[in-house]
């Protein structure tokens, strides 16, 4: 499983890397089809929970709620116009189509879209390259530095009705590596105004927030009875098991580097 794991990531992060570092459509392109794909495994999982997912509706609020930072005034009451139609056609289609049907539908395209708009909102950063690959570096060094104390170290669990192999000793490793990794990378691309101790906080909130994405989305799949999202990424599951951690660094990271940089 490990082997497949780095096989999967020496193939992937460099081509990810490089749509990210062409810019413009193919930035835009790439976090937009990762929402729809992980939006879709959203809706397995539903199925999967004996929940009917609505589709249309969900796809519909998804990509308005991935641009709604960028076009406000325009997509705020498409939202709302979204929420009322799905709620109407509950009511018309009850009991073949429940409260708890619709509330799941649309939390996801919420869910995803909100946090993943950030992403799409970084490229208007003059360094956007640089801040959206420190993103990553936050996110990956959070689930690798989990990892390898865990392993190493782990005796005491972390979360064992979410999360079984999650150790506290992993989650100390999964803080502190992000920490390192916002040190070094400031030296890099030189944040020398930048207080070190914001530089410090940016690593350890990163480290933090990546573990609540990531049982964040352990807890969803425990409430739909299953093991991954999907199995698009081979060793990884799917794609919304792969960018969970990153959803929820990355508004941080955007909010960072626009107040406090």
């Amino acid at each position: 499983m490990l082997r497949t794991r780095v096989i999967t990531a020496v193939l992937g992060i460099p081509l990810l890397l490089y749509i990210l570092y062409c810019g413009g459509i193919y930035w835009r392109g790439l976090f937009i089809i990762i929402g729809i794909i992980s939006l879709s495994e959203y809706h397995r999982m539903m199925a999967h929970g004996g929940f009917r997912p609505l589709v249309i509706p969900s796809y519909l609020l998804l990509l308005a709620t991935l641009f709604i930072n960028t076009y406000p005034i325009w997509l705020v009451p498409s939202v709302f116009a979204i929420l009322v139609a799905a709620t109407v056609y509950m009511i018309i289609r009850f009991p073949g189509i429940t409260f708890a049907d619709v509330a799941l539908s649309l939390f996801a395209p919420l869910y995803l879209g909100f946090l993943m708009g950030f992403a799409l909102k970084t490229a208007e950063f003059t360094l956007a390259f640089p801040i959206i690959l420190l993103a990553f570096l936050l996110t990956w060094s959070s689930d690798i530095g989990g990892y390898f104390a865990g392993r190493f170290w782990g005796k005491h669990r972390l979360a064992p009705e979410l999360s079984p192999a999650k150790t506290r000793e992993g989650a100390i490793g999964a803080t502190l590596l992000p920490v390192f990794i916002a040190l070094v990378f400031s030296q890099i691309i030189y944040m020398g105004s930048v207080n070190i101790a914001y530089i410090l906080l940016l690593g350890l909130i990163a480290g933090l927030l990546a573990q609540g994405g990531d049982l964040f989305e352990s807890a969803l799949k425990r409430y739909f009875g299953v093991k991954d999202s999907g199995r698009i990424i081979p060793g990884h599951g799917g794609v919304l098991d792969r960018f969970d951690s990153f959803m929820f660094v990355i508004p941080w990271v955007y909010y960072f580097f626009m107040y406090l940089v």
